[in-house]
Order: structure tokens, then sequence, then C-alpha cells
């Protein structure tokens, strides 16, 4: 596997450094939010709660006022009876209004005539004239009651006028041998009413909208009677049923879009079942460029207890100021993001452009060897520009250190080949010497033969290895068979010096296009290293014979097995360190093969190394 780079390395790292960034600036966004929404959600929550509990405790406590009245409406109700048997159904009601007000400076009252049909004819209060109650049946049942039973009488409790907003409290009674209905309503002069507790309200939570109540009686809950407290479309007068159970719909329009369990076919069923539950409804939409948190939930007093009926009210909050915070974080979190922006870019730029690129052209110039440019790179004075500057003196010293050495390379390559050229003279006035000597010590002679034979070796193999990158050996036909037949013979003598010998199996007119001095000095290499390698008096084999693939010259030579075949090819590598050699044979031997396509083998065979060379055939 390969090692990621420097360059690499620091990249990922940034990334890495960058995604971590990114996550943690994106989850810190989103948790501030989240938190934010929560929190601004809950106090929305708990001041819905405040509002319901107020006015929970004001429905009691006007509960407990008019209970206290109850006396004296009864004695009212008496008055009216009598005035309308005095009078008549046509009587005035303006003056039986002004006649029971007259008898108290706490409470006032208004006069109602309902019709056998259940509809008001005649009343003091306006807004309810020709008020159908067959569009609120549970107040139908109990006019019903009260027609049938002439001695009933009905007193309710306290309840919410919707029109008003003032509290009242029914009496109902039959007129005595009538045929309508007589209802007086007394409310309490100078109470506290829903509109000045939405007013307290608004003054206690700035950001509150509106409050919208609804009473819901839950006695028949197959008809679920929806009355509208606090209505703008109950106060304009309309007295529509369908358009009152509309109205509280509406308010669930916006929760219905994010809520799917609100069924409209069994609308009136939900709100039972969320009356029941006391629990609430809330959602987030914009209205009128304001963003608004409504909240719809259920709350019970004393008089819901008393009419078996549950209160809704629907309240809307002002968040437009929560939502520029939430706005201010997004811009926030977006300035963030283009600021990390530039500064990793510009971080990045820093990086490559004083570390990476540096570094990179230091390695350049390393690679090529040259002198770093000071212009281009050691512009900064920082720990690159001091590496840098140590590298450039480092290389001019060895740029020195090399052009001396080369110097004296070439006068010890001057002195080598002129103490090979004069060693030439001496050594062919020997073998001429040798001839012309006369003796019966014929050992002696195959002696200096061999040390000759030795010496006239190495004198070649030094000449070679002098001139071989300097000089073209060109290639030629070679009759290989020949010329390692006159090798081998050469050989010999060294060899029965050595009491040894070599046996030979040469194939007859094997020809190569090889270069002559080339051909001679791998042969004689091997020849020289079976003699000098192999177990004293023991011969070395040599065969030269064609094969199928080309052709294959072999050397074998007893002796130890070659533990490493491959580095027997180096540069001054010697197998046996005890016997003399320069370590430079084999290596010329591998070059020579190298550029000439020979392959070379080497094997171990019944206790001898084998040296096979595949040569082309030609």
């Amino acid at each position: 596997m390969n090692k990621l780079k420097i360059k690499t390395l620091l990249y990922l790292l940034i990334l890495l450094v960058t995604a971590l960034s990114v996550s943690y600036i994106y989850v810190s966004y989103k948790y501030i939010k989240e938190s934010t929404l929560e929190s601004l959600n809950t106090k929305s929550i708990n001041r819905a709660y405040k509002v319901t509990k107020q006015l929970s405790a004001l429905n009691d406590k006007m509960a407990w006022e008019y209970n206290k009245y109850d006396n004296e409406i009864l004695e009212s109700l008496k008055y009216a009876q009598d005035y309308f048997t005095k009078f008549g159904k046509n009587a005035s009601l303006e003056e039986l209004k002004i006649q029971l007000d007259s008898t108290s400076d706490t409470i006032f009252y208004h006069v109602y005539i309902i019709n056998d049909d259940y509809i008001i004819k005649n009343t003091t209060f306006a807004p309810d004239m020709n008020l159908d109650f067959h569009i609120i049946p549970e107040a139908l049942k109990v006019l019903q009651k009260a027609y049938n039973n002439p001695k009933y009488i009905d007193i309710s409790s306290a309840t919410n006028d919707a029109v008003t907003n003032n509290y009242k409290k029914y009496i109902l009674q039959k007129a005595d041998n009538k045929n309508f209905l007589v209802q007086l309503s007394v409310s309490i002069k100078k109470e506290r009413n829903i509109n000045t507790f939405i007013d307290d309200m608004h003054k206690i939570i700035p950001n509150l909208i509106s409050a919208d109540i609804h009473l819901i009686f839950l006695k028949d809950k197959s008809n679920l009677n929806i009355d509208v407290l606090d209505s703008k479309k109950y106060k304009e007068g309309t007295k529509n049923y369908n358009l009152i159970k509309q109205n509280l719909f509406n308010n669930f329009k916006n929760i219905a879009k994010t809520d799917k369990t609100i069924d409209i076919k069994n609308f009136n069923k939900y709100i039972v079942n969320l009356s029941k539950n006391e629990g609430y409804k809330d959602t987030y939409f914009y209205r009128d460029s304001k963003y608004i948190h409504q909240i719809i939930m259920p709350f019970y007093s004393y008089l819901n207890n008393q009419e078996d009926t549950v209160y809704v009210i629907s309240i809307e909050f002002d968040e437009s100021e929560a939502e520029k915070i939430i706005k201010n974080m997004e811009i926030i979190t977006t300035i963030t993001y283009i600021v990390f922006f530039i500064l990793t870019s510009l971080f990045l730029y820093i990086i490559s452009s004083r570390i990476i690129k540096p570094i990179e052209k230091l390695q350049l110039s390393m690679k090529t060897k040259k002198i770093i440019d000071t212009k281009a790179l050691l512009n900064h004075n920082d720990e690159i520009n001091s590496m840098s500057l140590i590298y450039n003196q480092l290389l001019q010293d060895l740029r020195t250190e090399i052009s001396s050495n080369e110097d004296l390379l070439e006068e010890f390559k001057n002195f080598t080949a002129n103490t090979i050229h004069q060693i030439r003279t001496p050594i062919s006035v020997i073998k001429i010497a040798l001839e012309m000597v006369e003796t019966t010590n014929k050992e002696a002679i195959l002696q200096i033969q061999s040390s000759l034979i030795s010496v006239e070796h190495m004198y070649d193999s030094l000449s070679y290895a002098l001139h071989h990158n300097s000089v073209n050996f060109s290639k030629e036909n070679l009759n290989l068979s020949k010329l390692l037949e006159e090798r081998v013979k050469l050989f010999s003598t060294i060899a029965r010096a050595h009491d040894s010998d070599i046996i030979y199996e040469i194939e007859e007119n094997i020809n190569i296009f090889m270069n002559k001095t080339e051909a001679e000095y791998l042969i004689d290499n091997n020849l020289s290293n079976a003699i000098k390698y192999g177990v004293i008096s023991k011969k070395a084999y040599v065969r030269l014979n064609s094969i199928s693939s080309g052709i294959a010259l072999s050397f074998d030579s007893f002796g130890d097995k070659i533990k490493d075949t491959d580095i027997i090819f180096t540069r001054f590598h010697r197998g046996d360190k005890s016997r003399k050699g320069n370590g430079i044979g084999l290596h010329m031997v591998a070059s020579i093969c190298s550029h000439n396509n020979i392959l070379i083998d080497v094997a171990y065979n019944d206790g001898k190394n084998n040296f096979t060379y595949l040569f082309e055939s030609s």
C-alpha cells in the first residue's frame, strides 16, 4: 500500500477539520433554533394556561356573584308575570325594563317574549330579536319544558353573552294563561366582563392578538352545539348556527394542515375528544405579515360543571419578534459559513503558497539536483527558507566535491590506462622468452605459463572494465564454437597447474552475433571462476550446444552451493572471500548479457554449480 504524501495528508486534515466545523456550526444552529422555538413555544403555552386559569377564576367568581341575586330575580319574574297579566302580551317591554331596573342599584335587566314557535318576537335586547332557538338544541329543550309545564321556572347559571361579552343570568317561565314565554336576563352593573378581561390580558401579555372563546354543550354529543362567545362575526349579528359552527372550525384550519388526525366530517367528535382529554393543539402560520402562534385548548369552571359544558379558547400570539430572532440566527449562521469559507480558503492559500508549493519546488530541485531559485522560493524568512539555503549550500559543496573527485578519477583512469599499456610489453617479452627457455623441469614451465595466462586474463579484464563505458564494442558474426575451444585450451594450462582439467563438449559451427572482446570476457570469467572457486583436483566441465529455444553455453564446477544466486552478479561481491578476486567479474558478465539479450540461469546439481547462458540464434 502506497503511503500518502504530506500534501495529501494535509489537505485531508483540512477537509476533515472543515467538515467537522461546518457540521458543528450546523448542529449548533439547529440546536439553538430548536431550543429557542421550544422556549418560545413553552412560554406561549404557559401564557395560554395563564389566560385560561384566570378566565376560569373569573367565571367561578361571576357564578358566585350571580347566585346571590337568585331571590331578587325570582321576585322580578313574578313582577313581570303580573305586568303581562295586567297589560297583555303587547305591553311595553321598555317600560317593564325601567321598572325592574329601578328596583336595584347593582343589577339591570332585559326582557324577552318567546312565542310558541320558540322564536324571540319581542325584546329589549335588539341583537337577539327573532332568534330561533331551534338552532340551539340545548336551549330549545329548556324552552319546551317550560312551555309544557307552566309552573316550571328555569334559572340558568351565569353565562357570557357573545354580543356584549357581559355575564348574564336568565330566568324563564310561561306567561300566566298565555301562549308565550317570559324570559328575563340580569347583569351586574360595572362588572368585569370578557372584554375587560381580554384588555387586561393584553396589558400582561403584549404579544396577545386575540382570544376567541367558544362554549360547547356536551349533553347531546350527536348534535354538538357550539356557541361563540367572542367572535367578530357573531358581534355583527349573524345568528346562523352553521356559520357559528364554521367559525370554530376556522380556528382549526391552520392546525388541520399539520395535524392529519382532524377529520372534517367528524369535527364535532374531534372537539369533544379534545375537551375530554384536556390537552391542547397549536401551530404556527403567517397572517397579515405576522408570524402567529395559535393555541387551542379547553378549560373548565364552576359554570361548566352546572351546565355540562366546556369552554374552548383559541388564543393567538404574535411571535414576529421571535421569528426575527430565528431569521437573524439564520443570517448569522450564513455569515458564519461565508466567513469560515473565506478563512478556510485563505488558510488553504497560505498553506499552499507558504508550505506545499515551496516543498514541491524543493523536492523537484532535489530530484533534478538543481540550485533552488531564490527569487521563486526564498522570499520568506521561515524554516523552509532556511532548509532551502542549507540545501543550496550542500549542493554547492557536493558539486565542488564531485568536480574534484571527477578530476581525481580522470587522473586515475589515465594512470591506470598508461599502466595497463606498459604492462602489455613485459607480458609479451616474457611469453617470447619462455618459448626460448630450454629446461627439463616441465612443471616449472607449466607454472610459469599458468601464471602468465592469469596475468594476461587480468590485463584483459582491467582493459575491458576501463573502456566498456567509453568504447563502442561493435558486434560481428562470431564462430562461438571456435572461440570457446581456443579459450578452453588456453585456460586448460591454468587448470593443470591447479591439478585439475577442463572437460569440454562443443558443438561445431555455432555462430552468434556479438562483439568478440565481450564474448571472450564472458567465457574467460566463467572459466577463471570454475578453476578459482572449484574444488582442487576436481574437473570443470564446459558444454556448448544448440537447443530448441536458441544456444546454450554452460559451465559446471564442483564446490559448495551458492547461497544467493542474485547477489553474486552485484558489483564488488565475492562468493568466497578466502579466494582472491576483485568482485567485479560477474557484474561485468551480467552487464554484457544485459545488452546482448543473453539469459542467465544459475543452478546446483550433483554437487556442481552450473552457470548456463542462453543466446538467441543468429
